[in-house]
């Protein structure tokens, strides 16, 4: 997560328009856009096998939800308004698959994180869905797992919105599975386990405000 801080120039010339019009446009440097997008091809077999048939428009529904709460949950304690405001100040956007939405950088989530600018950041849906399903327990309900996404998806977004409110050189916390400063969402707490700030916690206060 946050590989997409190795931008291009290209990258940035891309980005630099429409985040200097979100940051004058009355957003506020404490605003947070998190949006999805469903146009997606599918998911792979074992996806679909795991949960005994392909995902319903219910079940989207349930995972955006989710994933937004938990979002939400994740900055309660900051000054930091979550909407899905496509010209906020950050932005976190969940799609089908990161790599042909950022330029070939894999990982379940990345971001561009631009100072003054704001930042924009990608979910990885696939990635996110396919590491729910793997670290399932065995007898997991299609409900739970399903549940376990959201969680996922949110919880990566939390972690992207870090980098850009922090900053490019904002270090992960790989000491503690259950930070959301933690490296990589190949972990169990990711979606059945509950998460919590570390090192990321007073900085955020000291940007934020709480």
């Amino acid at each position: 997560m946050g590989s997409g801080l190795r931008a291009t120039t290209a990258i940035l010339t891309i980005l630099l328009v429409p985040l200097g019009c979100a940051s004058c446009s009355g957003t506020g440097q404490r605003s947070c856009g998190f949006s999805f997008e469903r146009n997606g091809s599918g998911l792979p077999a074992d996806i679909t096998a795991r949960l005994s048939g392909p995902l319903t428009r219910e079940d989207l529904d349930a995972i955006e939800r989710t994933s937004r709460e938990e979002l939400q949950r994740a900055f309660a304690d900051f000054h930091l308004s979550i909407s899905d405001d496509r010209k906020a100040f950050w932005r976190v956007r969940v799609v089908h698959d990161v790599t042909p939405q950022s330029h070939g950088l894999p990982g379940a989530g990345e971001s561009l994180a631009l100072g003054p600018l704001g930042g924009i950041g990608f979910v990885d849906f696939v990635a996110v869905a396919l590491a729910a399903v793997r670290y399932a327990p065995d007898q997991a309900s299609r409900q739970q797992i399903v549940d376990a996404i959201g969680r996922g998806i949110g919880r990566v977004a939390a972690h992207e919105l870090g980098h850009q409110i922090l900053g490019a050189a904002t270090a992960h916390d790989n000491s503690d599975e259950n930070a959301y400063e933690y490296g990589s969402p190949e972990r169990r707490s990711q979606y059945y386990g509950e998460l919590h700030w570390t090192t990321w916690r007073a900085p955020l206060a000291r940007t934020l405000g709480r």
